[in-house]
């Protein structure tokens, strides 16, 4: 059992931000979390994954996923442990994330012998991370999230396998996210943000206001760009967090002009994102997104409910493996053994073109309430 006399390994360390051992989070807040993120994808959008590990040391958890989508067919697996027997090791049920050199090289693996999908993957940053502005939303005298957040983008390599054979990865373009804090839909008591059921299980401190969240990466001829936008009903910003990155290290500011989104009609997925950006050294870059493949349905991964008992990431369920296929019929018709599933948040690997030359990135547009000025009633 932890206690307040366990040692870490990092309580050597001189980093020590709370008078605590590194077993304990500075807060008692269940919904604190501490993620790896990642996804790759073939340029040509014949395959993608998206994989993830965190820990949640106020729940007692640590829980993962690797999903592969290929052909319409988005293959899942889900796994959640007790942190308590294993606070150290960045692994669940044969999925281990390894930070080979911080920033530059993460190997990915898992072993298949929990679920059918199997993996092997090397992770190699391309250029210099990019962290977010500090976020902090609160209303009705409680902090909804609190979070911080690194960006960057990479190329892959290995393999993985769905259940039906190996599928090289070469030179794949990809991205990933480190973020800690605290946020909705963290140990199966409320929803996340972008969650569509959100709206109906909101509460005086978990709001169900209209916005509209952009996230982007995107590769630039000479760096990259990160982009975190939120807007609410009225097309006010809420959230604006945009930077370029040089491939020297060098850091500018970036404005977002113009953004113009364009809806599949009668759905929430777009067909086509349009911005203008401007960067503090006075470039211009006009970019337009365009889906690659299918949106992720990030249920499956186990946010937003997913997991089979409903609560999602960060709930207590013991020692669990769990796997599925979600078909993609349409944009918003998703279905497991031909019965209709909630999908959870939609996230987009696109096709991008900067100034006329074609690239691949990462947009996702998650949505919610009334938007009228995008035509979102």
């Amino acid at each position: 059992m932890i206690t307040e006399r366990s040692l870490h390994p990092l309580d050597e360390t001189l980093m020590h931000q709370a008078p605590w051992p590194f077993h304990y989070a500075a807060t008692s807040d269940h919904r604190f979390f501490d993620r790896y993120w990642f996804v790759g994808v073939d340029p040509d959008g014949s395959a993608s994954f998206v994989s993830g590990l965190a820990f949640y040391k106020n729940m007692g958890v640590c829980d993962g996923f690797l999903c592969v989508l290929q052909d319409g067919r988005q293959h899942n697996a889900r796994f959640s442990r007790s942190l308590t027997t294993d606070t150290v090791g960045t692994q669940v049920a044969g999925l281990s994330v390894e930070v080979v050199e911080p920033f530059r090289e993460i190997h990915i693996r898992l072993d298949g012998s929990a679920t059918p999908l199997s993996a092997d993957l090397v992770y190699t940053a391309s250029l210099e991370p990019s962290c977010e502005a500090h976020y902090i939303d609160s209303r009705g005298g409680r902090v909804g999230q609190e979070i911080t957040r690194y960006h960057q983008p990479g190329r892959w390599n290995g393999w993985v396998d769905h259940g039906a054979g190996r599928i090289e990865v070469a030179d794949w373009w990809g991205t990933r996210d480190h973020s800690w804090g605290y946020r909705p839909g963290v140990g199966g008591f409320d929803r996340s943000v972008a969650d569509p059921k959100a709206a109906t299980t909101a509460t005086p401190t978990s709001s169900n206001s209209a916005m509209m969240h952009v996230a982007m990466v995107i590769e630039t001829e000479d760096g990259w760009i990160s982009v975190q936008r939120r807007e609410d009903g009225a097309g006010r910003l809420t959230y604006d967090d945009a930077e370029a990155v040089l491939a020297d290290g060098t850091r500018l500011g970036l404005v977002v002009h113009d953004l113009q989104v364009r809806f599949a009609p009668g759905t929430r997925q777009y067909e086509e994102v349009r911005m203008r950006l401007h960067r503090a050294d006075d470039r211009t870059f006009d970019v337009t997104l365009a889906p690659l493949l299918e949106a992720w349905a990030y249920a499956g991964t186990g946010y937003d409910g997913g997991y089979r008992d409903g609560k999602g990431l960060g709930a207590w369920r013991g020692e669990v493996a769990e796997h599925d296929v979600y078909v993609h019929h349409g944009l918003e018709d998703v279905r497991i053994e031909g019965e209709s599933t909630s999908t959870g948040h939609r996230e987009q690997l696109v096709r991008v073109t900067i100034d006329g030359a074609p690239s691949v990135g990462y947009c996702a547009l998650m949505t919610r309430g009334a938007l009228p000025r995008h035509g979102l009633l």
